[in-house]
């Protein structure tokens, strides 16, 4: 059972709680703000803290809820208009579950050569970098289903989106990726 140390948590956590929201936000002000008020919420709460978890999981969780709640509040919403658009241009059914590639948009194999630069540090730089070009809801669930491991009906509900909105997105993200991925590393 873990027990909290109030004292400590700006030295041990507030770069990581930055870092956490930084790449959901993309907004330094905004993040400290939100980094300072996950540590007065937690201290407002700490009598709540049943020791389940650690510090370090139980301040990210208030501050993931506090970066939901700025999404939430901003009114950041998905982009819903060409969602069809996104179906008919690479898949033969409009239908998320039985989706199928169209063979003029079926992705390229890759071959193990480039699988093999995967592994390298410039991989992992460009890769972040397309993260980065995503937009800020993108990379928030992109986040949350693939860092996370979250439930899309928990991503749904956190964002305030329909299934069908939901498999739209991944899909958008999935493209996203692998276009930039393409152009700027397997391609390059």
């Amino acid at each position: 059972m873990h027990t909290l140390n109030p004292t400590n948590w700006v030295s041990l956590y507030a770069d990581y709680l930055l870092r956490y929201a930084l790449f959901r936000l993309n907004d330094e002000l905004l993040c400290e703000d939100l980094v300072q008020e996950t540590f007065f919420s937690a201290l407002k709460a700490r009598d709540n803290f049943k020791g389940n978890s650690s510090e370090k999981t139980w301040l990210t969780s208030i501050l993931k809820n506090k970066i939901i709640d700025e999404y939430r509040k901003k009114g950041n919403k998905l982009e819903e208009m060409n969602d069809e658009i996104i179906y008919e241009t690479h898949f033969e059914h409009p239908d998320e579950e039985n989706a199928h590639w169209k063979m003029e948009t079926y992705p390229e194999i890759w071959d193990t050569t480039t699988l093999d630069k995967m592994h390298t540090k410039e991989y992992h730089k460009i890769l972040h970098e397309c993260i980065q070009r995503l937009s800020q809801t993108h990379m928030s669930i992109l986040q949350e289903k693939y860092f996370e491991e979250s439930p899309s009906e928990k991503i749904c509900k956190d964002f305030n989106i329909s299934k069908s909105n939901y498999w739209v997105t991944i899909h958008r993200i999935n493209l996203n990726l692998r276009k930039c991925l393409e152009t700027n590393w397997f391609n390059s």
